[in-house]
């Protein structure tokens, strides 16, 4: 192991819903603003190609925390109220290491106070108060809250976890989930770290996560965007319904209704990207005493949003707007090598990677468990090769499993046996499923898929039964709607 001078301190920065390219500098043409994050995406290592192998939070905080598969650490969809013994856990072995290990924000496992490895730990979920349940009932933010006599429900203009309605949050700035999460970052920087040994912060947003509630000056600054959501010539043409449910994962939805829930993610994405530059500037300014430490700076998230994307909502599904996240490394005073990486990466990969460049070495007994790889040689500018293919699944709404290898994305939903394929270098958007027209393909994916799930008793994957999409809508979706 490196001597604790030279081993660097990790920050970790994850957001909760932001897909893949609500970053602009992996869509170039959005209207999306993101200039901090941008920079440092642009100035350390970019992975194009990063992926959740189960697109929802609490399985996919797991495989974070861990670097488990969902396959190895056994939740493949949202459960709440588990109570989990994790094998192994990245602040646990860094702890262990001498690092100082502190959570900031959004940890989504069970008990809340379980510290999982973390020496301290600032615990809130959302911004919606829920003190009186039992799986959420900590919630560190509203507390301060209410010390500061903030004494009504801090979400109490009733604008839902899950749903598309948005609108401006009805209280001072610096009281908003963001703010205070990025304040407490600054706290622990400047004024609580223990200076004597490297530290490893995670730094947990619930942004953009819904309730779309972004402060006034971010709202107002998307009042004139023009996005809309893409449809693929697979999604189904169908009226807007009245009646349609504000949470629900399928559509079609309002046009404006489409509208305003943009400007509300967008204006939660920019506000994250401000305030972290902020953070930065006060942990690493002018004058700084960590000015001159070496520090990791690891961004990424649990996974997407569908944004109304083919006439679907929110996670779950194995779309690339749900699935494929951003997810880059920058650094102060290490000598890594910037540019992009595009191989097959997944949440899973922060684990091995992270103990690999702070020299903590994996107990025996877990050499051979994580499903981690480390993207180390890559920084260093070496050859990396982390996986041919990348399997992800989720139950729920289109139960599902999906598996990448090369340009190709193979889904198969497991309720109707439905297949779909897209090409998705070429079609990141995902608008023609060539499942028709490329079915000469389907034959060795389809060979991988049962391979993967042979020993699962949850899923049946019979072969015979498979029924490719065709570019047309999937059932699974929207069976009897008309």
């Amino acid at each position: 192991m490196s001597s604790p001078t030279q081993r660097p301190n990790v920050i970790l920065i994850t957001t909760d819903q932001q897909r893949w390219d609500a970053l602009a500098l992996n869509r170039p043409t959005t209207e999306l603003r993101t200039p901090r994050l941008d920079e440092l995406a642009a100035g350390g290592l970019n992975c194009t190609r990063a992926y959740t192998t189960c697109p929802v939070c609490i399985p996919a905080r797991r495989s974070l925390l861990s670097g488990l598969h969902p396959q190895t650490h056994g939740l493949y969809g949202y459960e709440d109220g588990l109570e989990w013994e994790a094998p192994v856990s990245t602040p646990g072995l860094l702890g262990q290491a001498g690092y100082q290990t502190q959570l900031i924000g959004k940890l989504h496992l069970y008990p809340q106070r379980k510290r999982y490895g973390y020496d301290h730990m600032i615990r809130t979920e959302s911004p919606n108060d829920r003190w009186d349940t039992e799986v959420q009932a900590v919630n560190d933010w509203a507390r301060a809250l209410k010390r500061e006599g903030i004494t009504q429900h801090v979400n109490n203009i009733g604008i839902d976890g899950n749903g598309r309605n948005a609108r401006p949050w009805d209280m001072e700035e610096r009281y908003h989930h963001t703010s205070w999460l990025t304040d407490q970052a600054v706290d622990f920087i400047t004024e609580l770290r223990d200076p004597s040994s490297p530290f490893f912060l995670h730094l947990s947003y619930w942004a953009p996560h819904p309730p779309l509630i972004p402060p006034q000056a971010y709202w107002d600054m998307y009042a004139n965007h023009n996005t809309v959501p893409v449809l693929g010539d697979w999604a189904p043409d169908l009226p807007w319904r009245p009646g349609t449910s504000n949470t629900g994962a399928v559509g079609p939805f309002r046009e404006d209704e489409m509208h305003e829930a943009i400007r509300g993610y967008y204006g939660l994405v920019t506000h994250i990207d401000h305030r972290i530059d902020y953070f930065l500037s006060r942990a690493f300014g002018y004058g700084s005493p960590r000015a001159n430490e070496p520090t990791l700076i690891i961004f990424t998230s649990d996974h997407g949003e569908m944004l109304g994307d083919h006439h679907l909502w929110r996670k779950s599904l194995p779309y690339e707007a749900s699935a494929r996240v951003p997810f880059f490394f920058a650094w102060r005073n290490m000598d890594l090598k910037q540019g992009s990486f595009d191989g097959l990466v997944s949440l899973e990969d922060v684990a091995a990677t992270v103990f690999d460049l702070c020299g903590v070495e994996l107990p025996e007994q877990y050499g051979n468990e994580l499903d981690s790889r480390s993207l180390a040689p890559a920084l260093r500018g070496e050859t990396c090769h982390t996986r041919d293919r990348l399997f992800g699944e989720c139950t729920g709404v289109g139960t599902h499993n999906y598996l990448v290898e090369g340009p190709w994305k193979y889904i198969w939903f497991a309720k109707t046996n439905e297949e779909q394929l897209f090409n998705v270098l070429e079609d990141p958007d995902e608008l023609h499923d060539c499942s028709g027209t490329h079915a000469d393909l389907l034959p060795q994916f389809r060979t991988h898929m049962a391979e993967y799930l042979k020993d699962r008793a949850d899923r049946t994957y019979d072969q015979s039964a498979l029924k490719p999409c065709e570019n047309q809508p999937p059932r699974v979706f929207w069976e009897g709607r008309s």
